[in-house]
């Protein structure tokens, strides 16, 4: 696409952060039409097509709309999103950096309000991925269920019969995989394991952090971040993993898995189809829900691949609003490119219906009061954990290289104690 611009050749440029208002009076009582040009800025580099068809389809919907202009970086974008963000001009519409989750109150100084949390949970799925203080400043673009994707061909020709439901059936079938197939068992890879944020609430249940809080540590055998930093720990140090997360990168992983020479690796729903198209058997490729049961059976991980919001400072707010809520719909058809659903309830398919009526419903960000949220974010901080993938990234490295590292029982009381004392710090 002429006007879809890389990172590379925008960098003088500032980007958006978009947030949309998607009740349709409310735009016509701001006296506004949808007319003129925006700027939209993703974190995807590989959809010219896709973003020409939405374009079009946009454009015919509201005939006023001149242009449309495409922006994207797809390396380190949250870094590269930030950077923009240091002045106003950052886009229209923009998909928004899960960084600032650690920071949540700095929302509403870049981005427009779209509504409170009670309000839009009428009308959408996952409205508290970028929330503060019962307002929300950001829609998901796309749901997809988080969770392993693995190769059955693998898992066939290893024994394995049943997904694992817990961490130790998990280990039991990368050991099998190991002894039996020729396939690493379990892919991490250091930028990868930034996804594991998102594996907390299945594992803890969306109040985890409120009980965390109540608990006065998060680091008790059966908390949900160490169920996580133990399941990667065993994985690590039992030479289940690859010899080098560092230079094994994303794309080449993807390839390997659908080879079967990796049987698992941790990833949403939207990577199934891709790496389908990459093997050469029909039907290989599937995905499982994490390995831990909550209320006695397993969970139906939602979660937003990319969040979408508006600029505080656009100067073509109807237009930014009207193109976000297009966007979240199945009539753009990024929900479906991406192979997951609408957040718009209303426009789920008798499929997806039934997904959300029958399962037990876990988001990968649900919401939480303000307070809690604050305080849960500067603990984490001070402990170091706001990042938890800094800690996973310690963590395979005291289990690939333990003459080189502390123990894993002296990190894990490392960062307990750092816990405890930044809890008393925000009694």
């Amino acid at each position: 696409m002429k006007k879809f611009l890389t990172a590379a050749s925008v960098l003088s440029l500032t980007m958006v952060l978009a947030a949309c208002n998607s009740n349709e009076t409310k735009k016509e009582a701001s006296g506004d039409t949808v007319s003129g040009e925006i700027t939209v800025v993703t974190n995807r580099v590989d959809a010219d097509e896709l973003y020409e068809k939405i374009e079009e389809a946009f454009k015919e919907k509201y005939p006023e709309v001149t242009d449309i202009k495409w922006e994207a970086s797809g390396t380190d974008y949250d870094q590269y999103i930030a950077t923009r963000m240091n002045t106003t001009d950052y886009g229209d519409v923009v998909f928004i950096p899960f960084s600032m989750a650690g920071t949540p109150e700095e929302y509403e100084k870049y981005f427009e309000p779209l509504g409170k949390v009670e309000a839009m949970e009428k009308d959408y799925i996952d409205v508290t991925e970028a929330d503060y203080d019962e307002t929300v400043y950001g829609l998901p673009t796309v749901l997809n269920s988080l969770g392993l994707i693995y190769n059955q061909e693998v898992f066939d020709e290893a024994g394995i019969k049943e997904l694992p439901t817990s961490t130790e059936e998990l280990l039991t079938a990368a050991k099998q995989i190991k002894e039996k197939t020729g396939a690493i068992p379990f892919y991490t890879n250091y930028q990868r394991l930034a996804v594991w944020a998102g594996a907390l609430s299945s594992y803890g249940g969306e109040d985890f952090k409120a009980e965390t809080l109540e608990k006065g540590t998060a680091f008790e055998t059966g908390q949900p971040i160490r169920e996580v930093m133990d399941l990667i720990y065993d994985l690590s140090s039992n030479g289940l993993i690859e010899a080098d997360p560092v230079t094994l990168e994303g794309q080449q992983a993807q390839q390997q898995l659908a080879d079967g020479k990796i049987a698992m690796l941790m990833s949403g729903s939207q990577d199934v189809a891709p790496i389908q198209a990459l093997a050469s058997a029909d039907d290989t490729i599937k995905i499982m829900p994490f390995p831990v049961l909550l209320d006695g059976k397993t969970s139906l991980a939602l979660g937003a691949p990319s969040v979408i919001g508006i600029n505080k400072n656009t100067k073509n707010k109807a237009t930014a609003e009207a193109f976000l809520e297009f966007f979240i719909s199945p009539e753009s058809g990024f929900a479906e490119d991406m192979g997951g659903m609408t957040p718009v309830k209303s426009e789920l398919d008798e499929t997806e219906k039934k997904l959300v009526e029958e399962n037990n419903v876990i988001l990968t960000a649900p919401a939480t009061s303000a307070e809690v949220d604050t305080t849960y974010s500067a603990i984490a901080n001070e402990a170091g954990i706001a990042r938890l993938t800094d800690a996973l990234q310690k963590i395979v490295n005291i289990g690939l290289y333990p003459d080189q590292n502390e123990s894993y029982e002296e990190y894990v009381n490392s960062l307990e104690a750092k816990w405890e004392t930044a809890a008393k710090n925000h009694e």
